[in-house]
């Protein structure tokens, strides 16, 4: 993948009594990921993901969702690729994401492109349709200790 600075948000569920977290297709890569996008210099980290939602989702700040005031997590790694000989290097900072009325959610679960993703599906790296899941999906995970946190 190269560099990635960039943030995420998380939205969490429970289906049959398992925990999903909210996945966005993402065209250019072909593989759900965690809604989000790459940092600009001049953005902060929770900026960028704000434009992010306007932009993808046309969810209006602070009338339809507000993010954690802090990250709940910033991480700043190095991954070798499973495919290449490359490294990756990484510097994410995930966010709380609160939906502050019931038509922002409705949004975000309508739309085609967004799927809830269970721990199964991300260690697997697929859906259990066969949609690939991305790798940064699975090592956000688990440094970040997804498993363990609760909404």
């Amino acid at each position: 993948m190269g560099n990635f600075v960039g943030s995420f948000i998380l939205l969490q569920d429970t289906v049959d009594q398992k925990t999903h977290w909210l996945a966005h297709w993402n065209y250019e890569r072909q593989e759900f990921m965690l809604p989000g996008d790459k940092k600009r210099p001049y953005e902060t980290f929770q900026h960028c993901l704000i434009s992010e939602l306007e932009k993808t989702f046309e969810l209006v700040p602070f009338e339809d969702f507000i993010l954690s005031q802090e990250p709940l997590t910033h991480l700043a790694f190095s991954e070798k690729s499973t495919l290449s000989d490359s490294s990756g290097h990484y510097i994410v900072e995930l966010f709380d994401f609160q939906e502050l009325n019931s038509t922002a959610r409705k949004s975000l679960e309508n739309d085609l492109r967004n799927r809830w993703i269970n721990e199964q599906e991300i260690e697997i790296g697929s859906t259990m349709d066969g949609f690939p899941v991305s790798e940064l999906f699975r090592l956000l995970y688990h440094k970040a200790n997804l498993a363990r946190r609760l909404s």
